[in-house]
């Protein structure tokens, strides 16, 4: 594989967690003309004699003897951590690490996570991008819900896809091939645009340091999105997609984020004064929010304005957020409607074009085998609680229960028979009823 870079560039290795993500990979090389180091990393090896990589790490071989992890993340993690050095080979040298997966499975949920803290212990920035499976998978959105905790503590950040998200964006006819395909197509679209960000040529060009100021050590799950528009008010119509973008909730992530990450991209005819517009309407929407903008060019873009966001929380927000199991994933689904259109939107190719993008999706997912944390108390808080703790005692009553009737009963045969005494003690007497003791 050929590998260009730019003066800017940061060292940029991709690697794909099982077949999920390896699909997304493989999109990728297809449509974009400078690509960065891949691999393809799973249990299977049939998935990796199959894969469209060139690139393959055979991972638990020992552990599951070829079988792969049979949708046991356990399984997953340990095979992961017995093939260790394979994966440090491969993101040796890399400034930024790419961890994509579609989680659920037991290779994805398990293994994605160790391999994200092995790209974080060689020193790179590393962003972990995940599917999450449809609302009806109840047992595979625990394993992807746990998954993701895992990776929000390894990785730098994380960027979450739901397919039912997705799901809900079209007609209940759509063919399930269809939903995944709309995702992998955001996927792609997404590491492109983070790309550009990074190394093609433009307007206003950021390096590996904005990019680490944002995420380094947040290890929280971000908000993204990405949209592309056209026509003569293009940069005013990517603002109202991005504002919004159901998978922004409306704009509400942008609202609440504390930094956001714009990478614009345009064709030939991009215009700085398109670049200053979006910008100035976005920070009106979002005062609280501090911008890192880049803008770049690329041929095959003339007449489109192509924009990816990040939204970046602070890490107190995400994952000081206990999982809570709801009563249904979404009441909409259970609420038959009138008009077929009302519950499923297909994205608009007029004018502009919404990728897709992710929500925070542990609050989704129930039956999770993840027993968050119990926060930090304070010393105060501390005393507080030993001293109502010392007023229940106190205050409780011993519960009232009858006298049991435990009398000696005969002994039959055995009457006539010796005695069990010691220093005059009858020992066949037990020991409440020669001292008088109450049972409760």
């Amino acid at each position: 594989m050929n590998t260009t870079e730019s003066p800017h560039s940061a060292p940029i290795h991709c690697i794909a967690v099982g077949t999920a993500g390896a699909r997304i990979l493989a999109e990728f090389n297809q449509i974009s003309t400078t690509q960065f180091p891949t691999a393809h990393a799973d249990t299977d090896p049939d998935s990796l004699r199959n894969s469209p990589l060139t690139r393959h790490i055979l991972l638990g071989f020992s552990i599951n003897h070829g079988l792969g992890a049979g949708g046991d993340p356990d399984i997953g993690r340990l095979s992961a951590e017995s093939d260790l050095p394979a994966l440090r080979d491969f993101v040796a040298g890399a400034r930024i690490v790419f961890v994509l997966a579609g989680l659920g499975g037991g290779t994805g949920s398990g293994a994605a996570p160790v391999v994200a803290r092995i790209a974080r212990e060689s020193g790179a920035l590393v962003l972990a991008i995940a599917t999450t499976p449809l609302a009806f998978e109840r047992r595979r959105l625990a394993f992807a819900a746990e998954a993701i905790e895992q990776l929000k503590a390894a990785a730098d950040a994380v960027l979450t896809v739901s397919n039912e998200r997705v799901r809900r964006m079209h007609y209940d006819k759509t063919h399930p091939h269809e939903i995944y395909k709309f995702t992998n197509s955001f996927l792609v679209h997404t590491l492109q645009g983070l790309w550009r960000l990074l190394n093609a040529p433009g307007l206003i060009q950021l390096d590996f340091s904005h990019v680490q100021r944002l995420l380094r050590g947040r290890h929280c799950e971000s908000a993204f999105a990405t949209v592309q528009a056209s026509g003569n008010d293009r940069a005013h119509l990517a603002v109202n997609l991005l504002l919004n973008h159901p998978f922004l909730d409306t704009g509400t992530a942008l609202a609440t984020a504390g930094q956001v990450l714009i990478s614009i991209a345009g064709g030939d005819d991009l215009q700085i004064g398109e670049v200053e517009q979006l910008i100035k309407e976005l920070e009106t929407a979002c005062p609280e929010a501090d911008f890192i903008v880049g803008a770049s060019t690329d041929p095959s873009l003339t007449g489109h304005l192509h924009v990816t966001t990040i939204a970046a929380h602070s890490p107190q927000s995400s994952l000081n957020t206990p999982l809570q199991p709801p009563t249904k994933i979404d009441s909409r689904l259970d609420t038959p409607s009138s008009d077929p259109k009302s519950t499923d939107r297909t994205p608009s190719t007029d004018t502009g074009e919404i990728f897709n993008s992710t929500e925070a999706t542990a609050s989704t997912f129930s039956n999770s085998r993840l027993v968050p944390t119990a926060p930090e108390l304070s010393v105060e808080q501390r005393h507080r609680v030993l001293i109502s703790q010392k007023k229940r005692i106190t205050r409780g009553k011993p519960d009232s229960q009858m006298i049991m009737n435990l009398d000696i009963a005969p002994l039959g045969r055995f009457d006539n028979t010796e005695k069990n005494r010691h220093k005059g003690i009858d020992l066949d007497v037990p020991t409440y009823l020669r001292h008088g003791l109450v049972l409760n």
